[in-house]
């Protein structure tokens, strides 16, 4: 056993001897306090939260548990038969981009029975409860090869911008996996939900079978990874060996170095992509995890902390921030807790933190407060601007929405952003795709009156998609206004279309409202068609719109 190792596990029994004591609070900044969610939790290795906002704990021992209304239910949502040696067990856990309609849920573990290996397969939500999983559902879609030692399996499993799947897959204890295009060993691998391999992986043509899955290289175990659902930047925290805990920036085609290099050592390594961010393991410092951007739906902390990306260390307790564009310099957030495992952001603007204790923390902002909020579920008030809807058909309504799509993609979608209603350009699907879709001009709402404080930061926040065929142009559009007291309308946020097909997606964006602190507003979303019978299709939907003051 290297020294390595061993400090390892040392650390890691003393983490546990302090996890049989009741739960202590974490030491937060000004500003912040933290709930007790839930307890009882059994050897907990990964958290993800649904779009609808519950949270999925993975259990060590194969248990996928559910954290509804910060509440633990007393069912699991699934039991998977595992493998539980050394760091074995169910490790990873995610949900599909469209679960919302298709109800999958994807989970990342070790098989029990021989050849003892790690698996990814899907699983589907019951229909009639979606707390627990449909019998019979289970889809394996990846299966790695048979393992040697218990140690070194990475774990965790996310959703890229772009739709595909990507896992983290650790070196097996063996550090020249790492650099083998032989073996998806020490590897961040990327998929299609079904299991299936991009033909644009970067070493696809180089490579066959599992292989072709190898999207980055050069990592040790790395336990823990995330996207920027802004821009889809990916952060990769891997574990080192003797001396340095990394971050990477997520990269196609990366060599991150391990075994030739651990944390910027040595320097000047041909081909090797080097960390945006390293400590040491000395100390009470042992491994690296986390992690999440704080890009929430509702956005509650301070304006300082929109994008910044949160990790900590097991056995130190730490939590720290490092904040764009660079994420080179960190900044303390948390400290003082108890075998750190994972860190997530809700939509609800706050960040949860699952401790080797069993328990799951919410953290808050104490400042900050909600100044509007319709997640479109009942009527508040909103109505088709006077004048301003020229559209011959796809004007805004509420409700639950058809799907519809257009070149094999989601143009209008089947659902919103993790309710059952929202605005969308016309709910009905129609005899085809261009039955409802809008046309020939402008549609256009207006919110309720909403009074605005002084003397804070003032932050718009919204779900939206915006989706079309190849026939728009630059002149269709999706927008935010202001309507202000005096009248005046000005625009906050806007996307163009452009000539490409391209599929309705659910995003969150957020503006600035400062400038009309004090005032009484209206909001004015609006969706241009603006060319009249050239054949576009232009769909737009709009959901969890908030204005918070912070």
């Amino acid at each position: 056993m290297s020294a390595r190792k061993l400090k390892f596990l040392l650390r890691a029994m003393s983490c546990c001897i302090l996890a049989i004591s009741a739960a202590q609070s974490a030491t937060l900044p000004s500003g912040f306090s933290e709930t007790l969610v839930a307890s009882g939790l059994s050897s907990p290795t990964a958290m993800a939260v649904a779009p609808d906002g519950r949270i999925f704990v993975a259990q060590k021992d194969g248990a996928l548990r559910v954290v509804r209304n910060n509440a633990l239910l007393p069912t699991p949502f699934l039991t998977v038969n595992v493998d539980v040696a050394g760091s074995r067990g169910l490790i990873g856990v995610a949900f599909d981009p469209n679960f919302e309609s298709n109800r999958f849920v994807y989970v990342h573990y070790t098989t029990a029975t021989a050849p003892i290996h790690n698996r990814v397969s899907r699983f589907t939500a019951s229909a009639g409860n979606p707390d627990v999983v449909a019998a019979g559902s289970e889809v394996p879609i990846l299966d790695l090869p048979t393992l040697g030692t218990t140690h070194h399996n990475g774990g965790a499993i996310h959703f890229g911008n772009d739709g595909t799947l990507f896992i983290a897959v650790g070196d097996n204890d063996v550090p020249s996996n790492s650099q083998s295009l032989n073996t998806p060993f020490g590897k961040m691998l990327r998929i299609q939900s079904n299991g299936s391999i991009p033909t644009t992986n970067p070493f696809y043509s180089q490579t066959s079978g599992v292989n072709r899955a190898i999207w980055a290289r050069g990592l040790r175990n790395q336990f823990t990874f995330a996207f920027d659902a802004f821009n889809g930047r990916m952060h990769i925290n891997d574990v080192g060996q003797d001396s340095w805990e990394e971050v990477n920036q997520g990269a196609t085609g990366a060599n991150y170095g391990w075994p030739q290099t651990e944390g910027n050592q040595p320097p000047g390594v041909s081909g090797v992509r080097y960390p945006i961010h390293t400590y040491q393991n000395a100390g009470t410092d042992c491994a690296i995890i986390g992690a999440t951007f704080y890009r929430p739906r509702i956005v509650m902390f301070p304006v300082g902390y929109d994008g910044r990306y949160f990790f900590g260390d097991y056995c130190s307790g730490f939590i720290r921030t490092l904040s764009p564009p660079n994420y080179s310099s960190p900044t303390e957030f948390a400290t003082g807790i108890t075998s750190l495992l994972d860190i997530q952001t809700h939509p609800d603007g706050s960040l949860y933190y699952l401790s080797g204790t069993g328990e799951l923390f919410r953290v808050q902002s104490t400042t900050s407060t909600v100044v509007f909020q319709d997640d479109f579920e009942s009527a508040r008030g909103w109505t088709l601007t006077g004048g301003g809807n020229s559209a011959e058909r796809g004007l805004w309504q509420r409700g639950n929405p058809e799907p519809t799509f257009n070149a094999g993609l989601p143009l209008q979608l089947g659902d919103c952003q993790g309710s059952t209603n929202c605005l969308i350009t016309a709910l009905a699907a129609g005899a085809s795709n261009g039955a409802n879709d809008v046309d020939g001009g402008q549609t256009s709402i207006d919110s309720p009156a909403i009074a605005l404080p002084t003397g804070r930061a003032l932050t718009l926040s919204f779900g939206l998609y915006l989706a079309h065929n190849s026939a728009a142009n630059s002149s269709d559009l999706f927008r935010v206004r202001v309507v202000g007291e005096d009248g005046a309308v000005q625009t906050v946020w806007a996307r163009a279309a452009n000539a490409n097909n391209v599929a309705g997606k659910w995003a969150t964006r957020t503006a600035s409202l400062d400038a009309w602190a004090g005032q009484t507003i209206q909001l004015r979303i609006d969706a241009s068609d603006a060319v009249d019978g050239g054949g576009s299709l232009i769909e737009a939907g709009v959901d969890n719109v908030a204005i918070t003051a912070r």
